[in-house]
Order: structure tokens, then sequence, then C-alpha cells
């Protein structure tokens, strides 16, 4: 999707021209095949593909193609929700898995996500929904070690794409080797787990008319632990379930103002407005499987001075 190659030996400029021309031919493929008989259709992943390369042009001053998605997505028949999820969870797991080119690429897709969260509440104001699951995917590459094909690849996008602050993944600004991810987990400690791995005892996940059961609810709300933060800062996590299916997780201590992010498995939390050391998830609306799945998941907090933690 990033097409980075290459991109390094031409001026931005043209670059960014190019892409244009490259995205108004997709349009026009796209507006034909969506209401041809005789032509074959484009798959949902076409325009997500799309969408991400038109948003990465508009965070470099032309948003003009990316402003025509909605139109694109009803003469296609796209739930685009539902396809730009699919699309983060694909690309979050080739973060996780693969190295070389397809990793160098994988970032520059997560970096296209990362302007598509920058700038579609100003353009459209009709993703909210994706919002979570494109910080999941911005934050697995920005945890990315890099081997020496993708770092190439990775200075190659940061040389041609001149982009805000606000877009701008943190390992497209500074990648660091994987090399150097090993120097700086020895010194930091890497994850530091404040608890023994939670186990939810099958016998302790019965349900009462609907609700956690109560020896479920004595379970997860058992689990406590402590540490420090790189920076020194004291950090004290307190995990809550309620009979009502809502995870709220009290984070005291020093670092209580610098958490950046908590995570119940896949799911993220919000800080509440009026309890700045209270974060909290709904799973209350989830399948029965992976509601149960979610409540034994591993609790991941991250610190801005480099701290991450799990309980």
């Amino acid at each position: 999707m990033s097409a980075t190659s290459n991109e390094s030996t031409s001026d931005p400029r043209d670059v960014a021209a190019a892409l244009r021309r490259e995205l108004d031919t997709e349009e026009s493929w796209m507006r034909s095949s969506g209401t041809s008989e005789e032509q074959e259709r484009p798959e949902a992943g076409d325009l997500v593909s799309w969408m991400l390369r038109a948003a990465r042009l508009a965070a470099v001053g032309d948003g003009t193609p990316f402003a025509a998605w909605p139109q694109l997505a009803s003469i296609l028949n796209v739930d685009v929700i539902d396809a730009i999820t699919k699309t983060a969870i694909g690309s979050t797991k080739t973060l996780e898995e693969s190295g070389g080119h397809a990793l160098g690429e994988a970032i520059g897709d997560a970096e296209d996500a990362s302007c598509l969260r920058s700038v579609e509440p100003g353009l459209t104001g009709l993703l909210a929904a994706v919002f979570p699951i494109l910080d999941l995917w911005i934050d697995a590459a920005d945890e990315c070690p890099l081997d020496d094909d993708a770092i190439d690849l990775v200075h190659a996008r940061r040389e041609t794409w001149n982009l805000g602050e606000a877009e701008r993944l943190a390992v497209v600004r500074t990648p660091l080797h994987e090399l150097d991810l090993q120097v700086t987990a020895g010194l930091n400690g890497g994850v530091q787990r404040l608890a023994p791995v939670f186990e939810l005892a099958e016998d302790f996940a019965l349900f009462a008319d609907g609700k956690p059961s109560t020896r479920m609810l004595a379970q997860f709300n058992a689990r406590k632990g402590q540490g420090v933060t790189p920076g020194g800062l004291e950090i004290i996590v307190e995990p809550i379930l309620d009979e009502w299916w809502d995870v709220f997780v009290r984070i005291k201590g020093t670092a209580a103002k610098f958490v950046r992010q908590v995570r119940l498995g896949t799911l993220l939390l919000e800080r509440l407005e009026d309890d700045a050391e209270l974060w909290t998830v709904s799973l209350k609306d989830l399948p029965l499987d992976p509601l149960t799945r979610l409540v034994g998941s591993d609790i991941a907090i991250k610190t801005t001075d480099g701290g991450r933690f799990l309980i």
C-alpha cells in the first residue's frame, strides 16, 4: 500500500503529484467498475488502500481525493468501518511477524493510518468508530524493531514525505535498529510484570443471569501490583470488574499523570475526565467467547517515560 520504494530519489513535490495522479486513476476505475456489470468489481481492501494513501496526500496539503471516499464507499457498497478494521488487524499481524521489505512497507501503511487518524475528523467526521483500532495499529508500528532492509525503507519515507508531528510515527521520525531496542530494553528492564500471569479459572467463569459470577468478580478484582517506571516514578495498579461488565483500572502513585495508554487485551481503555487516575472500558455488548477471553487477558500499561507494564 505505502509505495515507499525509491521515493527518496525524487523531489517530494513530484512524488506527491505522482500520488495524486495514481489516486485519480484508481478513483475513476472504482467509479466505473462499481457501476458496471461487465467489469470486475473492486474489493473492500482496494478502497481502504486508496483511502490510506489519499489520507497521506491530505496530510501534505491536498485533501481533494480523500473527500471522495464516502461516495466511493456508497458506489461500491463497502462497509468502511469493517474494512478498515480488517486491514488494521492484518497489518498489525504483519508488523508483529515480518521483517525486511514487508516490515518497511507495513510501517508505511501504519503511518498512512496515522494520517487518516489525524486528517479525517476535519474532512468528513465519519470514521470515529475506527479510531481505537487505528491507535492500536499505530502503537504496534512504533514498537517494531527494524532490521537493515526495513530501516532503509523507513529512512526513504521520512526524507520524501514531510509529515507534521501529528501524523509522523515515532519509528519513522527516529528509526531504531533492533539492536538499539535490545540495548534500550536491557537498560530499562523491558516490560515489567507487576503480578503473576492472570489465569481465569473455568469454574470461576460461570455467569449468573448474564452477569459475572461472584467468584469471577472476586478473582478479577484480586489482581493488583506496583512498580517503578524508567524515570523513577511509582506506579500502583488496581483493576476492577463490576457486575455490569465494566472494567476499571485505577492507577495511583507519582506515575498516574504520565500514563499514556491502558489496554485490556486488544481493547483500549479511556481515562475518565473527572478522575485522572481511573481508566475504563465496557465489555457488556460483546459475545460470550470474546468477553470471557478479554476478562482473562493481560492489562497492559504504558507511560510517557518509556515504562511498559503487564498485570
